[in-house]
Formats: structure tokens, sequence, C-alpha cells
């Protein structure tokens, strides 16, 4: 998207580094069910971790809509206890693309796949669990922590579906996209580990906790261009970065610009950009002949000292963002997730018809 943008980019937030942070959504509400003592807040990870005791009391930040975000490190002075109890069962379910995550450098597997694939890839996982670890946890940890993880061994593969069998349907928030599961095609990528790893966990809630919770709403689809608007809500007062990162590996930062400066979005009251009178953005493709995806990344702040501390003037060049995207997830580690916010938006842009 340019400013009128190309909006051709997948979902990359460059650098989910050991600095950074790691992103998980929920299970497929199929298999809830299906595998073993998991519950409806169990989440699981594209590839499994042998730091299993070190995810343990982690904070995690978690939205009405199921995105989350879990931090790298533990909270300075945060003590954990790590029980262990006996968990031996074999499990196999199937989960979409969209609800996997990865950590460190094994995320851009997600972006690769998705750039290639779209939604057409779900995981066929089988599980052989070995153990349950769960936190006893003292001090500062945070409002929202990981108080289990599963450990065991297994296999998974990524299977592609033909993209004319997958139909889905689009809702409200970041990554909203579901898929039927006819017409799995062939194995995209495959992997099995034979030492017990951690491969999926849970969290815990402080009663008292608010999380800020960040939605955006735009067309799944565009034509080469279409003008486009975007929709932000949140549930508190927040101040909003937003860009855009494309599949080749390129984007720009959208807002602040110098027509709104502030991007501001009040509780409860969407925030519609570009708004009457500033300047629009329209979807563009390299190629007019050949589709693209694109991905919008929103970070939103509850104070204007964390705006204005992490906004892409003042740890970037103000307009590129991929070294942007890099540098902040770098920067947020040492920030409280209650402060921020993180949401996603992925779209095609289609050919223009004759």
């Amino acid at each position: 998207m340019k400013r009128v943008l190309p909006l051709v980019c997948l979902l990359t937030l460059a650098g989910c580094t050991k600095k950074g942070f790691l992103e998980a959504p929920d299970a497929d509400p199929e298999v809830h069910d299906k595998i073993g003592s998991f519950s409806t807040d169990t989440h699981f990870l594209l590839e499994p971790t042998a730091d299993a005791e070190d995810l343990l009391g982690r904070t995690v930040h978690l939205s009405s809509k199921g995105a989350w975000t879990i931090a790298d490190e533990r909270a300075p002075g945060c003590q954990v206890r790590v029980k262990r109890s006996a968990a031996e069962y074999q499990k196999s379910y199937r989960i979409g693309l969209g609800d996997m995550t990865a950590m460190s450098g094994g995320y851009s597997e997600i972006l690769k796949l998705e750039a290639r694939y779209g939604r057409s890839v779900e995981a066929a996982m089988k599980i052989n669990n070995a153990e349950t670890l769960t936190a006893d946890t003292e001090g500062p940890c945070g409002d929202v922590i990981v108080n289990s993880v599963r450990v065991g061994t297994g296999e998974r593969r990524l299977l592609r579906k033909a993209e004319g069998n997958a139909t889905g349907n689009v809702g409200r928030g970041p990554l909203q996209i579901g898929a039927t599961r006819e017409g799995a095609t062939d194995v995209a990528d495959e992997m099995s580990w034979s030492t017990p790893q951690a491969y999926a966990f849970t969290y815990k809630r402080a009663p008292q906790t608010k999380a800020l919770d960040l939605l955006v709403d735009a067309p799944a689809q565009l034509d080469d261009g279409d003008l486009v608007q975007f929709t932000f809500t949140t549930n508190q007062d927040a101040y909003l970065v937003i860009f855009y990162l494309e599949a080749s590996g390129a984007g720009a930062v959208l807002y602040p610009a110098p027509d709104v400066p502030v991007p501001q979005v009040k509780a409860n009251q969407p925030l519609v950009l570009p708004g009457v009178g500033e300047h629009p953005i329209g979807a563009r493709l390299a190629d007019p002949t050949t589709l693209a995806r694109e991905t919008l990344v929103v970070y939103a702040f509850t104070t204007r000292a964390d705006f204005d501390q992490f906004k892409p003037t003042a740890i970037g060049d103000g307009s590129d963002a991929v070294t942007y995207a890099a540098k902040l997830t770098q920067a947020l580690a040492s920030v409280p997730i209650s402060r921020w916010a993180r949401a996603t938006f992925t779209y095609e842009i289609h050919p223009k018809s004759p």
C-alpha cells in the first residue's frame, strides 16, 4: 500500500528475536476435546522448545479475541518453583496455521508459508505427552503469566490445501480468518522430535487485571488501485503506530504521518484512518497481473510517553518499516506488556479485472 501505498505484505515482525516476544493464538475449537488434559486456554507452538521450565512465569498479554503475546524472559524479581506431574498419553490432532505460533527465528517460517500458500496450511500433529510442568510463583511476575507447560515427543506435518478448495470467513480483529479442511494436498514442511520438549502451554490471569485490547478492521480483499480505510478499536485510550510489511521483505510506516502526527484512539470509540481530508491510502501491485498478500501491523501504547519513546522517528528513520520493526521488537522487551498491544491484519490485493 502506498500513501497511496502497496498493500503487498506479509506479517513480518522482522525480528521476533531472543529480545522480542512470542505470539500464539487459541487452539482450534474442534480439537479441544481430543487432546488429553488440554483445556480451552491451551496454546501450541509451531516448533517445540527445550527450554520448558524457562517458559514458566513469563508475562502474557491476552486480548478478548485470542490474540496474545508472551515475553521472551521473566520479569525482574519473578521467582518460579517448578512442579512436575506425569501425564503420559498419545494424541493426534489438526490445527490451522493461523492458530499456531513460533518463537525466535522460527517465526519467519509462518510468514514464508503464509506468503506462499495464504491460509491454506494446517498442522497435523502426533504427540506422546510425557509430563506437565506447573509454576509456583513469587514476586512481581506480572498480571497474566504462563502457568503450565506440556512436555513430550512427537511429530508435526504442515499440509498444504488447494486454494480453490479452502473456504473461510473473516472476522473482526487480528488473524480472525477461518477455513474449512477440505482438500489437503501435500506436505509443505515436516519435523519430529525424539527428546521431551515443550510444545504447548497455558496461562493464568489475576482477577483484577484488564488487558489493552486492540482490534483492526479492513477489507480482506482489494483490487489494484482501490482506496482503503482501516478502523481501529481499543478498550482503553491509546496511541497508535501503524506500518505494513510485504512478502518481498519491503514495507513502510503509514502512521504517524505529517497529517496525523499523533494517531490517538479513544476507548471504545472506533478510529478510522485515513479520515476526511487526510492523505488517501491505496492498494498498489508491483506487478499488476499478480495477486499479492500484505499485512498491516499495529502497535498501541497506553501512554503518550511510550508512544513518543517508541515511534518510528525515535528509534528508526521514520519510514523504513523493516528496520523499525526489528528495533521495536527489541526495545519493547523491557516494557511491561500491560502498557502496549499489537495487532495484525492480513489481506490480499487482486489484479484489476479487464
